[in-house]
């Protein structure tokens, strides 16, 4: 029975990391929407107004983000690249952190795991910003390194 619930728990542990990466690339979109959210209904403004508020800084920060995308200076290409990138890598430091404490004490093993992390998915992140803006695909075949 000890063993079903190790195994059950480390599962799920595996499907969160993997939700993670595949949500990294909306960590800053739902952070900057999310602050905005936060700082209007602090004003004073009702949940309606902040929900609303919070959905269009989201939604301006994505539109921004792809039309410095599409600029002709490779510098304001990699604004948008290096920011999802970051903000990702800060959400996959703090995910694996809090996963990494639920199994090992607090210590140098936990910090180096939480910054492979941070540098995985916030790589990973930038990346899928690149292969979805540029319109480029995968490959469904790796090179062959024979």
């Amino acid at each position: 029975m000890i063993v079903i619930a190790a195994l059950t728990v480390l599962v799920a542990a595996v499907l969160a990391a993997r939700l993670l990466y595949s949500l990294s690339l909306y960590a800053l979109p739902l952070w900057c929407g999310g602050t905005i959210a936060w700082w209007t209904f602090a004003s004073g403004a009702g949940w309606t107004l902040a929900a609303c508020a919070g959905l269009a800084a989201a939604t301006l920060l994505l539109v921004a983000a792809h039309l410095l995308a599409g600029a002709h200076s490779p510098v304001l290409r990699l604004v948008p690249v290096a920011c999802f990138g970051l903000c990702g890598g800060v959400a996959g430091y703090h995910a694996a952190r809090g996963l990494a404490l639920a199994f090992l004490p607090d210590g140098p093993t936990v910090q180096g795991l939480s910054l492979a992390a941070a540098i995985l998915i916030g790589s990973g992140a930038a990346l899928r910003w690149l292969t979805v803006r540029t319109g480029a695909t995968p490959s469904p075949n790796p090179p062959s390194w024979v």
